[in-house]
């Protein structure tokens, strides 16, 4: 690690120096093109100037050098005119460009003899093909996200990106009922490497980061999807959000918008209800407000901008009630109290863009953030079609304060040589409280009601008890993330090479802050089945991690032009380093005081990731571009690996028998008797409550080395035509494949320790496998049950694991008069998941210890090893999306967007008893051990997870606006009309097998009507 430190410290200290650290993502736009006079000769040493009312600087000017070959990179956004003068030669200027934010536009002159003092202007369309890039993305102009019937939340821009799927489902959002929620990947990507970059630079906290953007300081999103070049990390969707600077004129604007219950109609069919889903839910509502206001301080040298937003959303929760018996043991939905979650945000942001000097840019921007998930995870937690929660089984996650300060700098030495640096931090405190605004004779909800989950209704209910950690108990998050980045670029015509790097520092946890004995309540959960105890789970509370992770890139890339051919050439080291400190823990209800050493270099990964591609001007007119990507990259993390107090056994399970009747587990139930006694069975782990060097071992190959990361290879090769001008066509393949893929090994066990047995599925018209056999399950033998000595470590060391999607998208993308505009497409795709080679030999990764399937998984979820192999269907990976915007007489405009995507998947989780499972085993399972009447129970997957789906979503949003103008006053009010079809599609049901399987838990929100306005001034 020392090197990363080193080269933090240095680099840290040059930028204190300059008063400023990092830029990285791209977050400009750039011209570029050649010279040549009416003979067609290239003219070396032409002075190009590029002029914007975007550019504080005002003008930016280059020289074309020996191919008469130029580039102005480092642009903002905006409307642009080039001109070109060489003495003896008459002015070319090129006028109305529109550049936006990571695309190449290209502007040739043809310089004719004259003097300089003669001027030949050309107007046109601004090009719509990038002949030198090979990125994939969508640019969403400010204009555009006023035009569109849409929330502009980070995660709906899913809705209009073809080939875009949700990490959840649920997440599908109709006029704003989902709040802020919504990862989302394309081309087999994971949602988890997501990346949102403001002024370049990574903001996530995690894979459930709730920092949540102000779209009244946006300019315009690009949203890259492909092809990312050297500076980028991971290979997920990158969102750039370009925020505004102000300018030399005031301006701002106010909005408002408003949807409530009265405004949405009922979407509740009969087939609904055929299914058991008798409530027609509908938003509580949901608001947008906000304003922005910018202007110069000092014309040409110093431009402010500030935005203030207040939004929020609130819904019920269909197919979850209030618990009518909540303290109690029991649950009895409350028919007349539908469960509800409110989230609401709140932003102030401010950004100052000063010129220092001539051509010294600094910028600076601060937001403050007050937030509420509550509770969260009534929807969009544990999967698709995951055990429902109850709203008492939640809680409040309040996040308050959250707040990112930014700086940036950007100097181009020459017109060649251009340096950028900039620093962030962005804090998190999350509070995950217990609900106050739920008393029960003034004690809080939860406060002495213990975790239930019963199998038969497949509902949780009481408290919460997901796990140990601020997502599932009563606890606090504190996170510290600081990012640093420094590039230098040299331009000429024919090259543009940007060296850079990027250190980003996580900090996750505070010691001595976590000593709650209840921050599960009791310490414990409880499983039933129809009220019938079947097991009991301990846990060890208080309970939290402390960490940070180190994350250095360095990069180098270049783009080479020769003749028609752009070669983008990028290389990128990738190191991430983690180190946990020592760490104290209380003693808790069933464990004693725990103290953690520190430990360093977990992980200790180091990656090269080539990033290669081409783009080849196929008749040299700008109008057509051949292009091929290939890259490596790792995923976006923070988590060190292998923290000893994650490293321990946090929960264990014995199996209860509750003999009396009493509803309280009669038996030792800590690990002091790790055996069966009184109406307890053994415990799952015997080892539970100890400090011990850990309860799983990584090995080398788990924790460091070159390029052992886990990773993904993506590889593209598209055609990008221009059809007309203003039109251009696209069509891509798209692969991508996964490699360094872990596994958990039990070494207290081989694959000959598991009895292999075999089940019927039931008879039911509604499994496409009612009635055959199941086979491939595996049971440990008794007498090793609980036994635990696990290896983490490379899957390859067992067998093959791979992961491999294979699509085509076929988009258009067009603009015509008035600003109108459409863009969409089709997307077909599918993914291949195999680790049959890893299962054979490692059984217990079927047992849901590690999601080596595509089975939802858990402790007690058991996939048949006939599922080792699933293959998605094409029609799953099938979506066809688009936008327009159509200007209509009378200053009217009416926009729309459409979705037609795929159902979710169908799923069956099969509780079955000890008792089914003896008749074919010839035992008891081996969690009965010792006990004298057993009830334990397996959950078993009958379905291949991947290959079944409900019928198709579709939904079509309108919007009309009328606009009025009064001097430079704008007024725009809005009419919006969400899933104007009135689709019902499915987002979650329950998937455990019984009377209730396939009962939806939720739909996609009914037909929402929402009225907005804007005032721009």
């Amino acid at each position: 690690m020392k090197p990363c430190r080193i080269a933090s410290f240095l680099m840290l200290s040059i930028l204190s120096v300059c008063a400023l650290p990092s830029q990285a993502q791209t977050t400009s736009g750039t011209i570029a093109g050649i010279a040549r006079d009416t003979s067609g000769a290239v003219m070396p040493g032409v002075t190009v100037e590029a002029s914007s009312p975007a550019l504080i600087e005002k003008v930016r000017s280059v020289t074309t050098d020996s191919q008469g070959l130029y580039r102005i990179v480092d642009l903002r956004p905006g409307t642009y005119e080039v001109s070109f003068t060489l003495p003896g030669f008459a002015t070319f200027k090129r006028d109305g460009i529109e550049l936006t934010t990571a695309f190449t536009a290209q502007v040739n002159a043809e310089m004719k003899v004259g003097t300089v003092a003669e001027t030949i202007t050309v107007s046109g369309e601004a090009s719509v093909v990038d002949i030198q890039n090979v990125r994939q993305q969508t640019t969403i102009a400010r204009e555009t996200l006023d035009a569109i019937p849409t929330t502009k939340r980070i995660g709906q821009y899913a809705s209009i990106i073809p080939g875009a799927t949700y990490t959840n489902p649920t997440f599908q959002d109709v006029g704003g009922n989902q709040g802020e929620g919504g990862q989302f990947g394309v081309h087999g990507q994971r949602g988890a490497d997501l990346s949102t970059n403001v002024d370049g630079m990574n903001q996530n906290q995690q894979a459930l980061g709730v920092f949540s953007f102000n779209s009244q300081s946006f300019q315009e999103v690009v949203v890259e999807t492909g092809g990312m070049s050297a500076e980028a990390m991971s290979g997920g969707i990158q969102v750039n959000i370009i925020q505004k600077d102000g300018g030399n004129q005031f301006s701002g604007s106010l909005s408002m918008a408003y949807a409530g219950p009265k405004l949405q109609s009922g979407n509740l069919n009969d087939d609904l209800r055929a299914r058991g889903l008798n409530t027609d839910i509908s938003i509580r509502h949901s608001y947008d407000n906000g304003g922005a206001l910018g202007g110069p301080i000092v014309r040409d040298k110093l431009w402010f901008f500030t935005a203030q937003r207040w939004w929020g959303a609130s819904r019920y929760i269909q197919g979850s009630y209030f618990n009518k018996l909540q303290g109690t043991l029991f649950y009895e939905p409350d028919l007349t109290r539908v469960a509800r979650n409110n989230e609401y945000f709140e932003d102030h942001s401010a950004r100052l863009t000063w010129q220092a000097t001539q051509k010294q840019k600094l910028v600076a921007s601060f937001s403050l953030q007050n937030n509420c998930s509550c509770p969260f995870g009534l929807t969009g937690v544990g999967g698709v079609n995951a055990v429902k929660p109850t709203p008492e089984s939640r809680g409040l996650h309040v996040y308050n304060p959250q707040y990112l300060p930014l700086v940036s700098w950007s100097y181009p030495v020459t017109n060649r040589l251009l340096l950028e640096a900039g620093f962030s931090e962005n804090v998190l405190d999350e509070d995950s409280r217990r609900q106050d605004d739920l008393k029960r004779d003034g004690t809080l909800v939860g406060a002495n009601d213990i975790r239930v989950t019963d199998l038969a209704l497949n509902v949780v209910y009481g408290s919460d008890a997901n796990n140990n950690l601020w997502s599932g108990s009563y606890t606090r998050r504190f996170v510290n993330k600081y990012n640093s980045r420094f590039s230098a670029s040299y331009i000429t015509g024919t090259h543009s090479l940007k060296v850079g790097y990027f250190l980003q520092q996580y900090y996750l946890g505070r010691e001595g802050a976590y000593n709650d004995l209840n921050q599960i309540t009791g310490a414990r959960s409880y499983t039933f089945r129809n009220r019938v105890p079947q097991s009991v789970t301990i846990w060890a509370t208080p309970f939290e991690v402390v960490e940070h992770t180190n994350s250095l890139g360095i990069y180098a890339q270049d783009q080479w032009v020769v003749k028609k051919a752009t070669l983008n050439l990028g290389v990128r080291y990738d190191g991430l380093y983690g180190v946990v400190p020592e760490h104290h823990l209380p003693a808790g209800i069933f464990v004693p005081a725990r103290d953690f050493p520190a430990a360093k270099g977990v992980p200790d990964w180091r990656n090269v990731d080539p990033r290669l591609g081409i783009s080849y001007d196929l008749f040299g007119t700008g109008k057509s571009a051949l292009k091929a990507s290939l890259g490596r990259f790792v995923p976006y993390t923070t988590a060190a690996s292998n923290n000893p107090a994650s490293n321990q056994a946090t929960n264990a399970t014995r199996t209860w028998n509750d003999a009396n009747g009493n509803y309280i587990p009669d038996c030792v139930l800590d690990a002091s008797v790790p055996g069966a006694n009184g109406e307890c069975g053994a415990l799952s782990d015997a080892t539970f409550g100890q400090v011990r060097a850990g309860n799983t071992t990584f090995a080398d190959d788990a924790l460091k080395g070159f390029n052992k990361q886990f990773s993904n290879w993506q590889a593209a090769v598209s055609i990008q035509q221009e059809l007309r001008p203003g039109m251009a066509l696209n069509v891509g393949y798209f692969r991508t494949w996964y490699d360094n893929f872990l596994v958990t090994d039990n070494l207290a066990t081989s694959a000959a320790d598991y009895d292999s047995f075999c089940m019927a599925a039931p008879t039911d018209v509604r499994l496409p496998n009612s009635g055959q056999q199941l086979c491939g399950l595996y049971d440990v033998k008794p007498a090793l049950f609980g036994v635990t000595q696990n290896l983490r470590t490379q899957a390859s060391n067992y067998g093959k694991r791979s992961e491999v999607f294979n699509g085509i998208d076929v988009t258009l993308n067009t603009r015509f008069a008035q600003r109108g505009q459409f863009s969409g497409g089709l997307s077909v795709g599918r993914t291949v998941y195999d680790a049959c080679g890893v299962t054979a030999k490692v059984p217990e990764a079927l047992q849901g210890t590690d999601t080596i399937t595509q089975a939802a998984g858990g402790i007690s979820s058991w996939t048949s090893g006939q599922n080792c192999r699933n293959v998605r269907p094409w029609s799953a990976g099938t979506q066809i999306k688009f936008l327009v915007v159509y200007p209509l007489p009378w200053d009217l405009q009416t926009s729309a967007t459409f979705q037609n995507i795929p159902g979710i998947p169908v799923t069956a989780t099969n509780p079955t008893s000890n008792a089914v499972v003896r008749t074919s085993l010839g035992r008891d399972l081996a969690q009965c051990r010792g006990a004298a009447t057993c009830n334990a129970n397996i959950n078993v997957e009958l379905l291949d997870p991947i290959a079944n789906y409900e019928s198709r979503l579709n939904q079509l949003d309108l919007r009309v606006t009328r606009r009025v103008r009064v001097g430079r006053t704008t007024l725009r009010g809005n009419f919006d009309v969400y899933n104007v079809l009135n689709g019902a599609s499915i987002l979650s049901m329950n998937a455990g097998y019984g009377s209730n399987w396939l009962v939806p838990y939720e739909i996609m929100g009914g037909r929402l009507l929402k009225f907005s306005g804007q005032i721009e001034f």
